[in-house]
């Protein structure tokens, strides 16, 4: 290297020592073991000035002296002694930043190892880089963000302070919450707003708010704390600001002084006055006991903008109470009607809504004002909705009426009478529209009632005048003279009568098979002696299918009566009935015997009893019939399906 050097004309390398010496950070080189075996002139300066001279010396184990530190830096030392040892056992480096603080002076310093390989042995290179501008930077960059990131916090809370104070009705709720929101932006552990006396004001002059630290201390001591204060800033007319030493020195500014008051007016204090919008103070709001610090000019231009907030809310709130009431007194009238009230925008949807509204809708008031009126009209009639009010918004229509069906909340229907009348401006321009809305549910429901009955009553008024006049027609067949005519024809239409009858106190809807069997059978009934049995669950027939069915058992009884087990005082007859299903539909199955009766024989002409039995039942009915004329008794089963819904024509 020398003679190359030396041909090329260049200068002769430094030693290693003098290169080291050269670098500006402290420079120290360490042998496997760990001992300092060079060093540069910035690492002996190091040591002077940290006191440590010897220790950081040629010949001296720096990683023993690492490892048997104390106090305070002992931890970054330990970690430094390892970070080497894992340099000289291989890695190729290691860093660590630590502090270094004087008495009058705070350092950071950044420890880096670098591992030296040279003909076979590993040394380290342990070299201190002074950081601390780089900490100091980043420190006040830190405290910066965290500063604006506060202030950001604390200007979103006053946005939402003002939206929540803006919405508030009462000047008692506007100081409640300026106070509460004061503490909590500013971070103060109690603030208390002492208000001049006045009508309209809260009723306790003294609202406060406080943390947990003062969460058992009477609120009656913090108000007492805070009546010095209150009357100096109301004097001065401009904000104290004061830290806890100032505050000793003014026992007059401390309100009622006792031992748990004591405890409140020793963390410093910060008031502002409340002005009006006419200059005069409308009350204090003051703070106590900041939880980090001391007050700052920052936090006294938050204050003092919350004591504006507060001011401008209050004020209008005392204003607006006269106007807020009459609407009460004129709402309350709306809320108390028995009819529904609502207001709609030009798309229909429900500006305010009564609890007349709520109740025929069964829906809530904010359930409502998340609606339209075509949301509630049925899906028949909202076509028609629809066309007349874009009429009224147009100005086409000032007001219309309808009747027509609703949907509630539980889906079911109901009808309701509506009046939309529209309200223009001077422009004449839509503004809303008053839908005052009835229920009539009830009326609409009864004139169908009454249609349905009168359809009811030309149906079986038809039908009757039909069964009579058949009755007519089979009886004269059958009978050879006018008086057993007579008597036949009489019978059989008292048969008809009595089921009529039992219809008719159900409206003409149901009749009681086991009622319709009584009809027949209760002339038959002894104390003695039971000459019929009735067994069987409770079955509702409608009329399509009693009246054929009572015809038919009225047959039945007088064939009893005349031939059969009802023509002695020993026979009897037994009734059985029971629901099943066929094909997915109910069914009825009735069995009527005969026993101890005369001996029967199957008939040698067809009557008008055979006639409806196995025709008229299964042509009215779709019944099947089956008669067994056993010598012992007659039997006959019959099976007719049950009609559910009963569809009556219009006339």
């Amino acid at each position: 290297m020398r003679r190359i050097s030396e041909q090329n004309g260049i200068v002769e390398i430094p030693p290693a020592q003098h290169i080291l010496d050269a670098l500006m950070g402290p420079v120290a080189v360490l042998d496997p073991a760990g001992t300092i075996v060079t060093v540069n002139r910035a690492w002996r300066d190091f040591g002077k000035a940290n006191g440590a001279e010897e220790a950081t010396s040629v010949g001296i184990n720096y990683l023993d002296i690492c490892e048997g530190a104390t106090g305070g830096d002992a931890p970054c030392a330990r970690s430094a002694a390892a970070g080497i040892r894992s340099v000289l056992a291989g890695k190729e480096s290691f860093f660590l930043e630590y502090p270094c603080h004087s008495a009058d002076e705070k350092r950071w310093f950044q420890l880096r190892a670098s591992r030296l390989d040279h003909q076979g042995t590993t040394f380290a290179v342990v070299a201190h880089h002074d950081i601390t501008d780089r900490v100091l930077a980043e420190q006040e960059r830190q405290g910066l963000l965290a500063r604006a990131r506060r202030h950001q916090e604390q200007l979103e809370a006053l946005a939402a302070t003002c939206t929540r104070v803006a919405a508030a009705g009462a000047p008692e709720t506007v100081f409640r919450e300026i106070t509460e929101q004061a503490r909590l932006i500013i971070g103060a552990q109690w603030a208390a707003t002492h208000t001049n006396p006045y009508v309209l004001w809260p009723a306790d002059s003294v609202i406060v708010s406080v943390s947990e630290k003062y969460r058992d201390v009477p609120r009656s001591a913090i108000a007492q704390s805070g009546v010095g204060i209150y009357g100096h800033v109301v004097q001065l007319g401009k904000p104290v600001r004061l830290t806890a030493a100032e505050l000793n020195l003014n026992p007059e500014l401390q309100g009622v002084r006792n031992t748990a008051d004591d405890l409140l007016v020793t963390e410093g204090l910060l008031a502002v006055p409340i002005t009006g919008l006419q200059g005069g103070v409308l009350g204090v709001l003051m703070l106590s006991d900041k939880a980090h610090g001391m007050f700052s000019p920052d936090d006294e231009a938050i204050l003092i903008q919350l004591a504006q907030i507060g001011a401008v809310a209050a004020e209008n709130a005392v204003q607006t109470r006269a106007e807020r009431e009459s609407r009460e007194r004129l709402w309350a009238t709306h809320e108390h009607a028995s009819i529904g009230i609502g207001e709609t925008n030009a798309t229909g949807r429900f500006l305010t809504a009564n609890k007349g509204l709520a109740s025929i809708t069964g829906f809530s008031h904010n359930e409502l004002l998340n609606l339209s009126i075509f949301d509630l009209v049925a899906p028949d009639d909202i076509e028609t909705e629809k066309a007349l009010y874009e009429r009224q918004v147009a100005g086409e229509l000032k007001t219309y009426t309808l009747e027509q069906r609703h949907i509630r909340r539980d889906r079911s229907s109901i009808w309701l009478h509506v009046s939309s009348t529209a309200v223009f401006d001077e422009d004449d321009r839509f503004q809303y529209s008053v839908r005052v809305i009835q229920d009539i549910d009830q009326r609409k429901r009864f004139e169908q009632r009454q249609a349905l009955l009168v359809r009811e009553l030309h149906h079986r008024v038809r039908n009757t005048l039909a069964v009579v006049e058949a009755l007519a027609s089979a009886t004269a067949r059958t009978t050879t003279n006018v008086r057993d005519f007579n008597r036949v024809f009489s019978s059989r239409v008292a048969a008809l009568a009595r089921t009529q009858t039992l219809l008719t106190e159900d409206y003409w809807q149901t009749a009681l098979l086991r009622e319709m069997l009584m009809c027949e059978l209760q002339p038959f009934h002894e104390t003695r002696h039971q000459r019929f049995t009735l067994q069987g669950p409770e079955v509702n027939l409608t009329a399509d299918l009693a009246i054929p069915l009572s015809m038919a058992l009225h047959e039945l009884t007088a064939n009893a009566a005349r031939y059969g087990a009802l023509s002695i005082r020993k026979g009897c007859v037994a009734v059985t009935w029971d629901v099943g299903s066929a094909d997915g539909k109910r069914t009825l199955h009735l069995t009527w015997t005969e026993r101890n009766g005369p001996p029967v024989a199957p008939p040698t002409h067809h009557g008008f009893g055979l006639t409806l039995l196995e025709r008229v039942l299964q042509a009215q009915c779709r019944a099947q019939v089956r008669l067994t004329f056993d010598p012992g008794g007659l039997q006959v089963e019959i099976d007719l399906p049950l009609i559910t819904h009963r569809v009556v024509p219009d006339y």
